[in-house]
This record gives C-alpha cells, sequence and structure tokens, in this order.
C-alpha cells in the first residue's frame, strides 16, 4: 500500500515546530550562558572582598536561612519577579545566593533576597549558596558591594542599611546613632562640637561603603526618610512617589491634608514645584494657626495666684495690654466672618 505524501501545509507546519523547537534550545542555551556568567561574577565580587579560606560553597535547606535584621521594604516589580520565578521553574536555580556562617553555626542571608523569595516562589527546598565566615559588620558591607552592584536598594531600604552598618560600627543604638549623625553636621557647620574619635568612625565608613554620598546630605535628606508617615512609606516603596517629594509630603502634619495631597501627587503627577505650591499656603495658615494657640495658652496662663505677684503699676499695664489684645482680637474675628458671608 502506497503511502500518501504529507501535504504542503503540513510539511511547513512541522518544520515550523522544529525550527520554533531549534530556536527555543537556542533561548534556553543562552540563557543558561548568561546566568552562569552571573554566577562567575559574582564570586569574583565575594573573592575579592573575602579571603578564600573563609568561604565555602554548598546547597541549603532554604527553611535553615535567616533573614537579615534589617529587611528590604520595597516592593518587587511584579512582572520582574514572576519572570524570576518561571525562569527558576524551567532552568532551574543557576546562581547562588550570600549567607553568612554565625558563631552559633547559624547561616544568615547576606545577599540575594529577592532570588531566594523566587526559589521559594518556584518550590525549591534548598539553594546553592557561597557561604562566607564573616563578622556582622563585613556582611552588611558585603551586601552594599552587591546591593549596589545590581542597583537593588531605593533610597529608604539604602539608608536602612547604612544606619544598621553604623550602629553596628559605632556600637550605638538606632536612635543614638541618628543623633549622633545630627551632631557630625551640627559640627561640620560649627553649630556643634563631636568628639574626634566618632567624626572619624563616620567619614571613614562612608568613604568605604558610600564614597558617592556627601555625610551632611544624606543627614538632611536620607534620615528623614526614616520617619515618613506609612502611608507615605507605602507610596514611595511601591515606586508611586519620588524621595524628595515623599520628604515633602512627610512634612505635614495634618493627616487628612497629607492624604490629600498624597493622593493627588499620585493621581496628577504633580511636579516637586506644584506639590511645593500646594503645601506652602497651608504651612502659612498653620503657622498662624499656632501662633492663636500659643498667645490663648498664655493668656489662660495669667492665674489669680500670678497677678497677685505684680506691683500695682505692673497689674495696670496688663490690664492695658488685654483691653488692646482683645480689641484687636474683635476686629480679626469680624475680618473672620465678613469671609464667610
Amino acid at each position: 500500500m502506497t503511502k500518501s505524501r504529507p501535504s504542503v501545509a503540513s510539511f511547513l507546519s512541522t518544520s515550523s515546530r522544529a525550527k520554533q523547537t531549534q530556536q527555543d534550545l537556542a533561548d534556553a542555551q543562552e540563557q543558561i550562558t548568561r546566568l552562569e556568567q552571573e554566577l562567575t561574577l559574582e564570586r569574583q565580587h565575594l573573592h575579592s572582598q573575602v579571603e578564600d579560606q573563609k568561604i565555602s560553597y554548598a546547597t541549603v535547606p532554604i527553611a535553615q536561612i535567616l533573614r537579615r535584621p534589617y529587611k528590604s521594604r520595597r516592593e518587587k516589580d511584579p512582572q520582574a519577579f514572576e519572570d524570576l520565578v518561571h525562569s527558576i521553574k524551567t532552568y532551574g536555580f543557576r546562581g547562588s545566593i550570600w549567607l553568612q556562617r554565625l558563631p552559633n553555626e547559624q547561616l544568615r542571608l547576606v545577599a540575594g533576597e529577592t532570588r531566594l523569595d523566587a526559589a521559594l516562589a518556584a518550590g525549591l527546598t534548598e539553594i546553592a549558596a557561597d557561604i562566607a565566615e564573616v563578622d556582622d559588620i563585613t556582611a552588611v558591607k558585603l551586601s552594599r558591594v552587591e546591593n549596589v552592584r545590581r542597583r537593588n536598594l531605593n533610597a529608604l531600604d539604602d539608608t536602612e542599611e547604612l544606619i544598621y552598618l553604623l550602629t553596628l560600627t559605632l556600637n550605638k543604638s538606632r536612635e543614638e546613632t541618628k543623633k549622633l549623625l545630627y551632631r557630625y553636621k551640627n559640627a561640620v557647620e560649627g553649630n556643634a562640637s563631636i568628639d574626634s574619635q566618632t567624626k572619624e568612625i563616620i567619614e571613614l565608613l562612608f568613604k568605604e561603603v558610600a564614597p558617592e554620598l556627601e555625610i551632611t546630605t544624606f543627614v538632611s535628606s536620607r534620615l528623614p526618610l526614616l520617619d515618613l508617615p506609612a502611608n507615605v512609606i507605602e507610596a514611595y516603596n511601591k515606586g508611586l512617589l519620588e524621595y524628595t517629594k515623599a520628604l515633602e509630603l512627610g512634612r505635614i502634619e495634618d493627616s487628612i491634608l497629607r492624604e490629600q495631597l498624597l493622593q493627588e501627587t499620585v493621581e496628577q503627577g504633580l511636579s516637586l514645584s506644584a506639590l511645593k505650591a500646594r503645601i506652602r499656603p497651608t504651612n502659612s495658615t498653620r503657622t498662624i494657626i499656632d501662633k492663636v494657640d500659643k498667645l490663648q495658652g498664655q493668656v489662660e496662663g495669667i492665674t489669680q495666684k500670678t497677678v497677685s505677684k505684680l506691683s500695682p503699676v505692673q497689674r495696670n499695664e496688663l490690664k492695658q495690654k488685654l483691653t488692646n489684645l482683645e480689641t484687636i482680637l474683635k476686629c480679626k474675628l469680624l475680618e473672620l466672618e465678613s469671609l464667610e458671608d
């Protein structure tokens, strides 16, 4: 029985699938090569910072890995993270994360938080790791080296990492470290003094791990990020706000007004200058109200006991000033009422 010859359409379809398969294989090989090159580069960076005899390689149960004391708060790019998970499912985990071996033999994450999370999401229970036997300060420095190389941190996370490193180096609490940085800035500006050894430690650390940052600028522009309201931090970490706008919004004390301007900034894409223009009148109004509140407190503080201590001349002077103040307040009240009509 003679076999029928395949149709032209069938032949072309088969040929097309074969070409697609070849292309997929070529893409896969290219991806694997890229991942292996990246792994080689990572290890070169690690070996440039740590002595060879202090580094080992192992496959580690993910459940045994401790997270860092400070955690990145920036939200991951959903698409980039999903692509990474897909890559791990397709090609396996072909990179490595960095771990620190603690004195009690536990392993703590140094670098590779996103890759570790992606491995978990891909269903892995073990992961390849480069394990460094280093102290806590060196571990944070290694983390910074890798984050800077990968440009992983936003300004807030970068500030958190630097503050944590400073607390370890200075052996101070977080709040004490922040106060020392403000004192450093005031000392540089001639408005305070600071211990010369502390000053040198701060300067050497910034020179080593953040040479691109001016310390006084870091204090005035970065430290306030740590005290931003939760809603502003959330928008910033989602990438909806530049940190300069986040700082401006963080200065607004009125939470309702802050939420309103935050929403306008995000939805309307307000520029920094436009945002400042919106804030300035409200700050001006706030200043007036604060002054009135302060005046009210001073007047209410005038008690009978206080007045009894005044001389007759002082009592008459106080009475005249209060009468004048009453007249001024009545005029201001009439002005406000006219604006409401």
